[in-house]
Parts: structure tokens; C-alpha cells; sequence
């Protein structure tokens, strides 16, 4: 995985979303998009001093996971018995021998500048992804695919900032929410189709603002709304999404 990999996948997601070509740098998708979401920060390998990848703010000492992996398996970490008499001889101990372990994986391929990875393939930028593949500056996404700038996502496909909810498609900006499909802005909703700015709706298509419209009606009034996300999310005019 690498980030033209990873523009491939963020390009995918936003052409079935949008319906139209995504004209952001991968960059630009993060900081636009991806704002709000705990992803992976660059630090320095405290044991080899490359560049590693890890969501821990709070620790200072790094150690890439195929080193620790190594050093389980010749168990040379090992220390000779020494005398503890206070809680300060055991903390210079630990200090020691505290290392974090960064960008960890099982059983998944394709990873880069990811953390908490599982089963999982083409992954970029993401942390704490269960049963998935191609997801791009997301956290908790289990069971997903082509998903972007997310967080706590079951079983859905193409989407961006999903939050909370549980198979959603072809969708943005969508919270608490389920059986979700071709919609933006959605709040407390489920089963809903071909829909805008709904709330607290259950069973529904073609509807905008929580009200009721035609097919024709509602499609230019979506195109409309892609413009302005396009133009204006992740400048300060999200409407709390």
C-alpha cells in the first residue's frame, strides 16, 4: 500500500458517492474529510530511528511491531535479576525496557501508516480495522469496504464520513444510522433511499429536509447539495457532520 494505492481507493469511494470524479489531493482528503478522526501519526522509531506510525499520544518510547515480533522470538530482552528495594528502582526498570509497539498487524497485507490492523487488506491511514478492505483515514471498521474519513462502521461499502452505523452504501455524512443507501446528511435514521438533511426517519426515498418530493424534483436539488459539499465541507460549514 501506498498513497497512490491509497488515492485509488479514496477516488473509487467518491465517484460512487458523487457521481462525479474526486478533484482532492489524498492531502486534501484528510484534512477536509478526515478532520476529526483519531488516525495514525507520524513518529520516530526509537530502536532503529526510521519513521513509524501510531495512534498513542502519550507514550515516548517507539518500537516498530516487526522488532518486537523479533525480539519475542529470540528473547533477548531479557534482563538479569536485580535488586528492587523502592517503586523508583522499579520504574527505571520499566523505563527501561518501555517501548510502544507501532503499526501493528494479524493476518492482513497490504497496510501502510496504519495501527490495530486484523484480517484486514489495503489499508492506509487507519487504525483498529476488523474484516476489511480498502479503507483510507477511517477508525473502528469492521466487515467494510471502500470507506473514507469514518468512524465505527458494520458492514457497509463506499462511504464517507459514516459515524456510528451500520450498513450504509454509496453514502455521506450519515450518523446513527442503518440500511442506508445514495444519501447525505442523515441522522437517527433507517432504510432510507435517495435521501437529504433526514432525521428520525424510517422508510423513506426522495426525501429532503425530512419532507416528501418526486424523483424529479429531488434529484437537482442533490446535485445542488454535491456542489456545495464539494465547494464548502471541512472549511467550518459541515452543519455539524
Amino acid at each position: 500500500m501506498d498513497e497512490r494505492k491509497a488515492k485509488g481507493i479514496v477516488d473509487y469511494a467518491f465517484k460512487d458517492i458523487f457521481g462525479r470524479p474526486n478533484p482532492f489531493s489524498l492531502d486534501e482528503i484528510r484534512k477536509r474529510f478526515a478532520y476529526d478522526i483519531n488516525i495514525p501519526e507520524r513518529v520516530k522509531d526509537s530502536v532503529s530511528g526510521k519513521e513509524t506510525w501510531t495512534v498513542n499520544r502519550k507514550a515516548k518510547k517507539f518500537m516498530h511491531s516487526d522488532d518486537v515480533s523479533m525480539a519475542l522470538g529470540k528473547n533477548t530482552w531479557a534482563k538479569p535479576k536485580r535488586e528492587i528495594r523502592s517503586m523508583d528502582d522499579l520504574l527505571k526498570g520499566w523505563h527501561e525496557i518501555n517501548y510502544f509497539a507501532t503499526e501493528k498487524e494479524i493476518n492482513s497485507r497490504d497496510i501502510a501508516q496504519s495501527e490495530s490492523i486484523y484480517y484486514s487488506t489495503g489499508i492506509f491511514g487507519s487504525t483498529r480495522v476488523v474484516q476489511s478492505k480498502n479503507v483510507v483515514f477511517s477508525e473502528y471498521i469492521f466487515e467494510s469496504q471502500y470507506i473514507v474519513a469514518s468512524l465505527y462502521n458494520i458492514a457497509s461499502a463506499a462511504a464517507m464520513r459514516i459515524f456510528d452505523s451500520e450498513t450504509t452504501a454509496s453514502s455521506f455524512a450519515v450518523e446513527w444510522s442503518a440500511k442506508i443507501s445514495k444519501s447525505m446528511y442523515i441522522l437517527n435514521c433507517v432504510d432510507m433511499y435517495e435521501c437529504l438533511f433526514c432525521s428520525n426517519l424510517q422508510s423513506k426515498k426522495y426525501c429532503i429536509g425530512n419532507m416528501q418530493f418526486t424523483k424529479e424534483e429531488y434529484l437537482p436539488i442533490k446535485e445542488m447539495v454535491i456542489d456545495w459539499t464539494i465547494e464548502n465541507f471541512g472549511k467550518g460549514n459541515d452543519e455539524g457532520f
